[in-house]
């Protein structure tokens, strides 16, 4: 089990075995990067970085350490978005540094599961930093597989209510959840050219024997970024097979509405004939002429759908 002791900062957590240190920071203050530059002598560059939050993913190799930033998927269910979470890793040859400016669950329960569990003990005692980090970002990795379980139910839940005759309804489902699939590729997608930098940069600082652990990280990104390409042809083919039965029930929508307007109009035409005001209308004034018109119409009417019945278009 680790062992937790003091710093001079309330804020910083950490905890320490016999081969490595781990300090986990969120929200740095400055006297955070203070105590951070007189005890590690970080270059400002670094210090600067982890004042705010850094926009895209990479890894940096300064004297005797890395500095490294990635970014993971943290779904919010009250808005049903998808937020990237940015993690900073300063890896030396005794310590970790662990940098958040959000919380980020699986990062916080990982902590306090190495604070407590024994377990943990059996897994870092003997071993590097290089190695915890490796943990860190495979537990991490394994928690974005876990967030893409949410958006494997909708899609499930999608594809019952459009082959249930509910394309309409669902088309603002499909936005959201296609949202969702575009922030969380957004948060991942640029990860892969960083840990394959860092399989380099990390096997020249920590021997070629730690090269399999920073090269499996790419593994661990391979496995959420399959599933998530999956997810997202599954959604795209059936976002396109639902405009395409809405697009068929709007036709057959159109088609009726042309029919019915196509037969009313030589009606309305007949009836205006025969209303107007003329010195002789052929009909108007005989015995029963108005069932004889009324007649007409309706046998004009049973002609024109026998023509559209004959023709397939009803």
């Amino acid at each position: 089990m680790m062992e937790a002791y003091p710093t001079p900062l309330a804020d910083m957590q950490t905890l320490k075995t016999k081969t490595l240190v781990w300090h986990h920071l969120q929200k740095p203050s400055r006297a955070d990067l203070k105590w951070l530059e007189h005890h590690f002598r970080f270059h400002g560059i670094v210090l600067d970085e982890l004042t705010h939050p850094t926009a895209r993913p990479r890894v940096d190799n300064f004297d005797g350490y890395l500095y490294m930033v990635l970014h993971f998927p943290i779904f919010d269910e009250r808005e049903r978005k998808t937020h990237p979470r940015e993690v900073d890793f300063i890896l030396t040859k005794k310590e970790l540094i662990t940098v958040a400016y959000e919380p980020i669950p699986p990062l916080e329960d990982f902590f306090k599961k190495c604070s407590v569990e024994k377990s943990c003990e059996d897994l870092y005692a003997s071993r590097t930093p290089a190695h915890l980090l490796y943990h860190i970002v495979k537990e991490l990795y394994a928690f974005a597989l876990r967030e893409l379980d949410h958006i494997q139910e909708n899609i499930n839940r999608i594809e019952e209510e459009i082959f249930s005759g509910r394309e309409r309804e669902v088309v603002e489902e499909l936005s959201i959840v296609r949202r969702d699939i575009i922030d969380f590729r957004r948060a991942i997608k640029p990860q892969l050219m960083t840990l394959e930098s860092l399989a380099e940069q990390g096997a020249e600082m920590f021997g070629p024997a730690l090269k399999p652990f920073f090269t499996s990280l790419a593994g661990e990104f391979t496995k959420v970024w399959d599933l998530l390409e999956n997810n997202k042809e599954a959604l795209d083919a059936l976002y396109d097979n639902n405009a395409t039965l809405l697009g068929i029930k709007q036709n057959d929508t159109m088609r009726i509405f042309t029919i019915m307007a196509f037969t009313t109009f030589p009606l309305m035409l007949f009836t205006a004939l025969f209303s107007m005001d003329t010195v002789h209308t052929p009909i108007i004034g005989r015995q029963n002429d108005f069932w004889i018109i009324v007649g007409i119409m309706v046998a004009a009417t049973a002609a024109m759908f026998a023509f559209f019945k004959r023709k397939k278009w009803l």
